[in-house]
């Protein structure tokens, strides 16, 4: 096995290659959303879309299940983000994804675990060998082992088979919860769009509808301040729904980390499990208990002797916030409620929301932000999320803007 990412299937951007064998399909909206969802992370971090063939061959169609219809492969550590190498291999890691499609458009999550290498090895099916590291190989952080995933057709899932002297006794591997996160001008709708509603506790994706509900909130917006002219309104909103797209990946980690049912306060152990994506550092800041790296911002857990909250922060000069998480939460679907509003300054406030998503608990959620005012001051953002299933702090909502 390889020790850094890489495949033996071409893929070239969104086109499935010419492979007889299979039966060729639509590539399903979870694959798109995929791609742009990754895009656009590494477009944020100051990164530009590579060479998508060679070593830049990311999502790989292949057979997986036997049914003789694609299947698909989405390795994050391929992806040929130029100027930023090494955005999506943090610790020499690499987040790997498996959808089993339909043939119909449709594909469903069966893998999502980062990994230290990958290969494909061809069969009907064929099976994915995978070099894993840390808790994963039930030892040490610096433990290593490799496994097998082969389909199992009874249970519509993967086993793992070890490939490294362990006993081979196949191990059962659940399906994640939910499929990534993905970015609202391809994700599939929920229910209320005409799909099919989201397991209670999965974290739900982005509206199909999401960009036209928020352009038409945001130019209502935009109107009640009643402009003097109004034929910039449409490119403003626009640019504020980059933000939403822009904040979709941060926005699923949260959603990974918030229980989503009621009593299922999680450990440190367990967050670090959920929130794939995230380098963890060795050392937590004060009223930490762990601290880490996601692209360009801070994660922490935060808490006395359990997690209470998970926190993404960011901070830079001269520049502009760059994530709107509520709205980004209002495209899957979520009801986004203001509880509080406290203006500190000029650009600079607190707010906290209660965030009700469909069959989840809901949970506090509470942001700080400052813009800079001038171009040599920071610009601080500071998302909270409730994991203990305490609300957020309730208080006056009718402050001005921070603007």
């Amino acid at each position: 096995m390889r020790g850094t990412f890489g495949k033996l299937l071409p893929f070239a951007g969104l086109a499935l290659l010419a492979q007889p064998a299979l039966a060729q399909g639509p590539v399903p909206e979870a694959i798109k959303a995929r791609v742009n969802e990754l895009v656009a992370t590494c477009v944020k971090a100051g990164g530009t879309l590579g060479n998508m063939t060679g070593q830049g061959q990311f999502v790989i169609p292949v057979d997986l299940t036997g049914d003789g219809r694609v299947d698909f492969l989405v390795s994050e550590g391929n992806f040929p983000c130029a100027g930023k190498p090494n955005l999506f291999r943090s610790d020499g890691m690499g987040r790997l994804q498996v959808y089993a499609g339909d043939g119909a458009g449709g594909a469903r999550l069966l893998f999502d675990e980062r990994l230290l290498a990958y290969r494909v090895v061809a069969g009907k099916p064929s099976r994915v060998q995978i070099a894993r590291r840390g808790p994963a190989c039930g030892g040490a952080a610096t433990a290593r082992c490799g496994d097998e995933l082969r389909w199992n057709a009874g249970t519509r899932q993967f086993d793992a088979v070890a490939t490294d002297g362990r006993p081979a006794t196949p191990r059962a591997i659940a399906a994640p919860q939910a499929a990534a996160a993905t970015t609202a001008t391809t994700a599939a709708a929920p229910a209320a769009a005409g799909g099919a509603p989201a397991p209670a506790g999965a974290i739900p994706p982005v509206r199909a509808d999401a960009e036209a509900r928020f352009k038409a909130g945001c130019r209502q917006r935009y109107l009640a301040e009643k402009p003097a002219r109004t034929d910039w309104i449409n490119d403003a909103c626009t640019e504020d729904w980059k933000l939403v797209v822009a904040s979709q990946p941060a926005t699923e980690l949260l959603l990974k980390a918030v229980p989503g049912a009621p009593g299922a306060a999680p450990s440190v152990a367990d967050l670090k499990q959920r929130m794939t994506g995230v380098r963890w550092g060795t050392r937590a800041g004060q009223g930490e208990l762990a601290a880490g790296q996601f692209g360009a911002y801070g994660v922490g857990i935060v808490g006395k002797a359990r997690p209470e909250s998970v926190n993404v922060n960011w901070s830079k000069v001269g520049e502009m916030v760059p994530l709107d998480i509520p709205a980004a939460l209002e495209a899957r679907g979520a009801k986004v409620t203001l509880v509080r509003c406290e203006k500190m300054g000029t650009g600079e406030g607190e707010r906290a929301w209660t965030v009700a998503l469909p069959g989840r608990s809901p949970f506090g959620l509470t942001i700080f932000q400052r813009s800079a005012p001038t171009a040599n001051a920071f610009s601080h953002l500071a998302v909270s999320a409730q994991v203990d299933g305490a609300p957020a702090t309730r208080g006056p909502t009718n402050c001005e803007p921070f603007w």
